[in-house]
């Protein structure tokens, strides 16, 4: 009778055996490609060929949705304002603008095609319909000197977005939105916010302003608007994604436009405010860009997973950053004084292609990846911890009524009889 049970137990071990050599299998293969994931970092290399070396040349610096096209905006020393565009990842530039001129800002559509840049006085709109290639000055909506400001470009290109401040209100301006259909050909005024023009343009008719820590929000091309008082940080630099779903406000992240939000466990360094950040349309990449009260250095931090965990990029004087509504480039310029001049020098990071994640035979769906390893320890994630073993990395079974199968990164431990 005893050597029954034996050769039962024995039989009984070696399908638990069985069982965890196909599990093993089975998870290494869906787990090879969370494992890249969690890997996933900027790749960064040095441009040396970017214009604008000259200590005070940068303006401004563009990058299209995916990030196939990176654009310098720069004044020369005989006081040209300039637009240079790359499409090789900065190897080569092509000078696309250059007028004598002082530019104020710029705005494109997410494949680049559309772009307008403005003046300084407010006075002059420049737009271009086919990448650069060909631009035309467009008559703007007033002609009060200075009431005028930027104009945005919607990502689909169907429409621009401008703006005027009424400066005769002394206390609270009343800002005016205009909108072209026509690329500038004629221009409808929409109503009016007390909170700011609105540099965030939606596809859908969706525009945002900020002022502070206050939001203006219309979701019908300014027609009306919801103006919603410290809602954000008041340091003014918070940044919106593309379709404004999601807000990175330096701390804190929202993923429903600010509604609700969640810590972003950013190791901001001491003593240092930040100075520029910006999050993807997926609400999975951002970066946050500090500067030292003390020494002016600036520090560039960066997260693929939605702030679960950071890295520190670079350390540099003057850090000034753009990225892909993607994410998927990121492009800095810093201050280079090594030799004794100062100078503008610029680097920009590739994020590898996301990988799909397919589970094993029989599971649906996809494997949500883990925190991986970063050179930057965050607070503890907030929310509820998960028991999934994309975030746990372990996850409990019960095999025949006889033990335990613990699955760690694709190791897998028979534990005592229960």
């Amino acid at each position: 009778m005893l050597y029954k049970n034996k050769i039962k137990v024995q039989n009984i071990l070696k399908s638990a055996v069985a069982l965890m050599l196909m599990l093993t299998l089975s998870l290494s293969t869906a787990l090879s490609p969370l494992a890249k994931a969690e890997e996933a970092k900027y790749t960064w290399k040095t441009l040396t060929s970017a214009p604008a070396s000259g200590a005070t040349g940068l303006r401004k610096m563009y990058v299209t949705q995916d990030g196939s096209k990176l654009f310098i905006q720069e004044k020369d020393s005989s006081h040209n304002s300039n637009l240079w565009m790359s499409a090789d990842n900065g190897a080569t530039w092509r000078k696309i603008f250059s007028k004598q001129i002082d530019l104020e800002d710029g705005s494109l559509s997410a494949d680049g095609s559309k772009i307008t840049l403005t003046s300084d006085d407010g006075q002059h709109l420049y737009i271009s319909t086919d990448g650069g290639q060909n631009w035309t000055e467009k008559a703007m909506w007033a002609t009060v000197s200075a009431h005028n400001t930027y104009v945005r470009v919607s990502p689909d290109g169907s429409f621009l977005a401008g703006c005027s401040p009424d400066t005769t209100i002394t206390h609270n301006y009343a800002y005016a939105t205009y909108i072209s259909t026509d690329d500038g050909q004629t221009w409808t005024q929409k109503s009016t916010n007390y909170v700011g023009c609105p540099p965030y343009v939606a596809n859908n008719g969706m525009l945002i302003a900020k002022n502070g820590g206050n939001i203006a929000k219309s979701t019908d091309y300014g027609q009306t608007w919801t103006e919603t008082p410290g809602a954000l940080n008041v340091n003014g630099i918070s940044s919106f994604s593309n379709n404004g779903n999601n807000v990175l406000d330096g701390d804190r992240i929202s993923f429903d436009g600010g509604n609700h939000w969640t810590p972003s466990n950013a190791p901001i360094p001491s003593n240092s405010q930040i100075v520029d950040m910006d999050i993807s349309e997926d609400g999975k990449k951002l970066f946050i860009a500090t500067q030292d009260l003390t020494s002016a250095e600036g520090t560039l931090l960066t997260s693929v997973d939605g702030g679960r965990t950071w890295r520190v990029e670079y350390q540099n004087l003057g850090l000034y950053a753009v990225m892909s509504s993607d994410g998927s480039k990121l492009v800095y310029s810093y201050d280079d004084i090594s030799s004794g001049v100062q100078a503008t020098r610029y680097r920009v990071g590739t994020l590898p292609a996301a990988q799909p994640v397919t589970p094993g035979s029989g599971a649906g769906g996809t494997v949500t990846p883990s925190t991986g390893s970063t050179s930057v320890t965050p607070g503890q994630k907030p929310g509820k911890a998960s028991g999934r073993l994309a975030e746990t990395g372990t996850s409990t079974w019960t095999v025949g009524g006889l033990a335990v199968v613990t699955v760690a990164a694709g190791a897998l431990v028979l534990r005592k009889r229960l």
